[in-house]
């Protein structure tokens, strides 16, 4: 694997996390193999991985997949900000 595009890191192949927001649903599909920097932690994942991920989110819009229900919280980014 090339060095990262990003910092120029050593790359290693780990299993990550992806969170989207589908159909007003958050959804995290975990252990997704990926490419990840042992700098700065960006990841990249290889086209099939990114179709089956697509496939995934498209299947929950659709219903088709039950999700195991996780507790979440959800911030405003402005609201967040002290002061």
């Amino acid at each position: 694997m090339e060095p990262c595009s990003l910092c120029g890191g050593e790359m290693e192949v780990k299993k990550a996390e992806v969170i989207k927001k589908v159909a007003g649903k958050v959804v995290v599909v975990k252990d997704v193999p990926a490419w990840v920097c042992k700098q700065c932690g960006e990841r990249y994942y290889s086209i099939d991985t990114v179709d089956r991920i697509n496939e995934i989110l498209k299947e929950v819009s659709e219903e088709k997949v039950k999700m195991q229900k996780i507790f979440a919280g959800e911030l405003n980014f402005k609201a967040a900000i002290p002061g």
